[in-house]
């Protein structure tokens, strides 16, 4: 009896306990941010995927560049007084047969005299966009023996050269290797392929400001390398 009153009492004073709990407190403010950890280390670079397949040329390309280039490099300073360099190449060629003469052509005239003459485009030619042309002419005098020598002569012309400070100029002018405005003209490493009929050479001079569109002293430089046609009837010209 006396290990019965003690379980009713025990359990009722767990009870009494039990609802004597206070509720929960509000939750404390948070606490300040650890610190960010140490970045990792950047993986390795993937290796580089392979190139893709080159487009093809755009109709006709290939004919109009088929006789080969005239590259020009022009270095001086603009009429506004800046020193400027322009690259160019020109290297497209009209194939009808009545341009031929004039723009990829070399006349045998006899055993001491070789003429050439030879145009191109900038861009691919048109009547009245594209227009831009180099234009050479150049007789070689006993060709292959020691007293070889050359008269040239360069036209450029409705070219645009566009600077680094975004401005442009035109110039448009041609240039003799017997002007007087014309100094230190050389040509160099000229061949002629009689089998291939390729044409190489490269060539440099000075011009006067006075005789060139900048207004200043300009040098020249070119390359030529193009195949030339030989006419065999009196339609060639």
């Amino acid at each position: 009896m006396k290990n019965y009153l003690k379980t009713i009492a025990t359990c009722a004073l767990v009870a009494f306990f039990c609802s004597c709990e206070g509720e929960d407190g509000a939750i404390g403010p948070a606490g300040e941010r650890g610190q960010n950890g140490i970045d990792g280390v950047d993986g390795t670079n993937g290796a580089d995927g392979q190139n893709g397949t080159d487009g093809q040329n755009g109709v006709g390309f290939d004919e109009l560049v088929k006789y080969g280039s005239i590259k020009i490099n022009l270095s001086g300073t603009t009429p506004d007084n800046t020193a400027f360099t322009d690259e160019s190449e020109f290297k497209f060629t009209p194939t009808e047969a009545s341009d031929l003469f004039n723009f990829s052509s070399v006349s045998i005239v006899n055993d001491s005299i070789t003429e050439y003459s030879l145009r191109r485009f900038l861009s691919a030619p048109d009547d009245i966009f594209q227009e831009t042309t180099a234009r050479i002419f150049l007789r070689v005098i006993n060709p292959g023996e020691t007293t070889q020598r050359f008269e040239f002569n360069l036209n450029i012309n409705d070219y645009a050269i566009v600077t680094d400070n975004h401005k442009f100029f035109r110039f448009s002018n041609g240039f003799s290797d017997t002007n007087s405005n014309v100094t230190n003209f050389n040509i160099t490493d000229y061949n002629f392929d009689s089998t291939t009929h390729n044409l190489t050479f490269s060539f440099s001079f000075d011009v006067a400001g006075a005789a060139n569109d900048t207004g200043n002293d300009l040098t020249i430089t070119g390359e030529v390398n193009t195949i030339v046609l030989e006419g065999i009837n009196n339609n060639a010209e």
